[in-house]
């Protein structure tokens, strides 16, 4: 047998494929100190609440109780100091919401790696340094057949590990992206604020920082697209190395007159390695035309913004 030599790399970075180490070490932040930092905006919120309260009451003052041009300007300033401060309370409480939602995501995540972690220990799978370490790559040809129904028991238990590690990850990037959105929503911060202009977009008018962001969303999800690509690439070209191999395997032992047994056991190893090839070139074909729609859009996002700014001089 020979094992499998993996560069020491840490497995949340994009290069993440099948026979990497799979990392299931929480280095985040504590989702109880995100959570009492959303509960703290939220409570600030309730603070300008009674703020914009009392503007309220304020603007609402009869003519009875107080009149005249002095009272009529308070009145007025009033009015102005409560439509900001509600909008600022709204914006608080919005804000204090994604803030929470978000080390509900975290939370999730440290579990799962928590429950990852205990799968591989119970499959067998070494975990050490924080990772879940592959099985070894190949198995000698004449190993029993109890060493080999184990070797590939590793090995489909590794693959569930990887996927679910893959999961883990899409669902906390998509918790970020979020709370970066309600950020920008809730607060009112864009990249592109002070230089900002407006386009006609049918009846409505559009940010042109909006139309920046949309093309800069766009670019960097048909990046990803092809990252998927280019993985589900490698998993096909690993696969078709290991069927070249079990087939080599099964011609010598032909030609050795090896026992029929091993010979049928072998075939079945070879199966089994092709149903999965031909499953990962479909997924890779899928893949490929995903990243196909994601570069076309990405194109149309370009070429608009680039309408726009010609436009806008």
């Amino acid at each position: 047998m020979t094992r499998v030599v993996v560069d020491p790399i840490e497995v949340q970075q994009d290069g993440l494929q099948l026979g990497d180490p799979i990392g299931c070490h929480y280095h985040w932040l504590e989702p109880d100190a995100v959570d009492s930092y959303g509960d703290s905006v939220r409570r600030l919120a309730a603070k300008v609440e009674l703020a914009a309260d009392g503007f309220e009451r304020t603007a609402t003052l009869s003519e009875e109780v107080f009149a005249g041009e002095a009272a009529d300007a308070l009145r007025a300033r009033a009015g102005r100091r409560h439509e900001e401060s509600a909008l600022v309370r709204d914006n608080l409480r919005g804000l204090g919401r994604a803030i929470n939602a978000y080390s509900d995501v975290l939370r999730r995540h440290r579990e799962g790696l928590e429950q990852l972690r205990g799968f591989a220990a119970s499959q067998a799978l070494e975990v050490r340094d924080d990772r879940i370490w592959p099985p070894v790559e190949t198995i000698a040809g004449d190993a029993p057949q109890k060493e080999v129904d184990a070797w590939e028991r590793a090995w489909k238990a590794y693959r569930e590990c990887f996927e679910a590690k893959i999961e883990l990850r899409d669902a906390r990037r998509a918790g970020t992206r979020e709370l970066i959105r309600a950020l920008a929503d809730f607060a009112d911060v864009h990249p592109d604020q002070d230089g900002a202009g407006l386009v006609a977009a049918h009846a409505y008018q559009v940010s042109f920082g909006e139309l920046r962001r949309d093309a800069a969303e766009e670019a960097l999800e048909a990046v990803e697209a092809h990252d998927s690509v280019d993985a589900a690439q490698r998993t096909v070209d690993g696969l078709k190395r290991r069927e070249q191999g079990a087939l080599g395997d099964l011609e010598e032992m032909v030609l050795e007159e090896r026992p029929p047994e091993e010979i049928e056991a072998q075939a079945t190893k070879v199966a089994t390695i092709h149903r999965e090839l031909t499953e990962a070139r479909v997924e890779a074909r899928d893949a490929e035309a995903a990243a196909d729609r994601e570069q076309a859009q990405a194109i149309r996002a370009a070429r608009h913004l680039r309408d726009v700014e010609d436009r806008l001089g």
